[in-house]
């Protein structure tokens, strides 16, 4: 019996032995991400539109020129259901459109010094005023107005007391420590600076590293921001009626082109340092399914640059050259791929549908082949 009994535990341990073998283990198959186009869709407009935004509760795209002032509303068959464009003039003029996107369904444009104009149906709607004398020197990429309890949150526009001097380096530190987004209280109207850019931000020391363009994404209660011209997003989370900084992630981006920071003193050359490359930028964070999407731009070097005219052709040598990219991170900010492309002719991607499908525009100027309208490209994000 004892013979028996060895021989079935000699047999046993040598199954597990052969079994845990290093030899014989099979190693986890390393993931791969990829950006395939899954269906496209032509909208009938003889004209060039850049996909904006999405509405989730319509199921409606928002397209619109590089100027923001027209602007058309589509179905997901690229049917035009609203075709627009703003007035300088009458009731309820724009004379400004530097911010455009879906808020609450309704068309939202950030029209200073007046503040943000809902329109529906071409009709303005309502608007909310900016209870202060406040400017402007950029287009926001991303409208960045959304609601939480008897909030209203957007970009903080920089008050008019400000002293704007591009070449003084003491502006472009005053401009990074300002609130980045301020909220509105819907009852009273009182507004309060409620995100900032943590102490420990490299973009705070003293020297000039860019002109911030921020663009945020909010998850739940989780807010996402880029500030363009660097490869870091951090991350902050809803805490009552303010966000609480928690940590900063950078994304590991090869090839990444950064910007040239220069002293203080020397800010007036900042621009002249710069124009001689493209630096990189981080455009946009997207959430898709249980994963964050880092959408960007790598930049070109100043080799890279030689016999490109940025202003020549519209920039799209330079565009073809620069191409997007996304870097895919899970929910834990674990970074499980970098240097995904998009589609060669796909304009900076902006909209996640309900479907999960990245809907981008295209680039008539950068395809090959001519399209009879404007073309959407529906993406999945594949993993194999």
């Amino acid at each position: 019996m004892k013979s028996g009994y060895h021989f079935c535990l000699l047999s046993v341990f040598g199954m597990l032995v052969f079994s845990c073998s290093p030899n014989e283990q099979k190693e986890e198959k390393e993931k791969t991400y990829s950006l395939e186009i899954i269906d496209s869709v032509q909208v009938d407009y003889l004209g060039e539109m850049m996909l904006l935004d999405y509405d989730q509760n319509s199921e409606k795209y928002l397209l619109a020129t590089d100027s923001y002032y027209e602007y058309l509303e589509v179905n997901d068959e690229g049917e035009i259901l609203l075709h627009n464009k703003f007035s300088e003039e009458g009731t309820s003029p724009v004379n400004q459109a530097l911010g455009l996107g879906y808020f609450n369904g309704n068309v939202t444009v950030f029209n200073p010094p007046k503040g943000y104009y809902y329109f529906k149906d071409s009709s303005k709607v309502g608007e909310l005023s900016i209870p202060y004398p406040h400017m402007s020197f950029m287009m926001y990429p991303k409208l960045g107005m959304f609601e939480s309890g008897n909030k209203i949150y957007y970009p903080k526009p920089w008050p008019e007391t400000m002293n704007v001097n591009f070449e003084e380096g003491e502006f472009y530190q005053a401009l990074l420590k300002m609130p980045i987004i301020e909220s509105q209280d819907k009852t009273t109207g009182d507004t309060l600076g409620i995100l900032k850019l943590p102490e420990t931000s490299e973009l705070l020391s003293d020297e000039v590293h860019g002109f911030p363009i921020p663009v945020y994404t909010m998850d739940g209660d989780r807010l996402l921001l880029s500030m363009w011209f660097e490869p870091e997003i951090y991350v902050y989370k809803k805490a009552g009626d303010g966000f609480e900084y928690e940590k900063t992630i950078e994304i590991d981006i090869p090839d990444w082109v950064p910007t040239t920071s220069v002293s203080f003193e020397n800010a007036d050359q900042f621009f002249a340092e710069n124009q001689k490359k493209r630096p990189g930028n981080l455009t946009n964070i997207l959430v898709v399914g249980d994963y964050y999407l880092a959408i960007y731009n790598r930049g070109l070097t100043e080799d890279q640059m030689k016999g490109l005219d940025p202003r020549a052709d519209g920039g799209l040598s330079v565009r073809r050259k620069d191409p997007n990219f996304a870097a895919v991170l899970d929910k834990d900010f674990n970074q499980v791929a970098t240097n995904v492309p998009f589609p060669i002719a796909s304009n900076f991607p902006m909209v996640v549908n309900n479907q999960g499908e990245i809907v981008v525009s295209k680039v008539a100027g950068l395809s090959e082949t001519e399209d009879d309208g404007i073309i959407l490209y529906k993406l999945k994000l594949l993993i194999d």
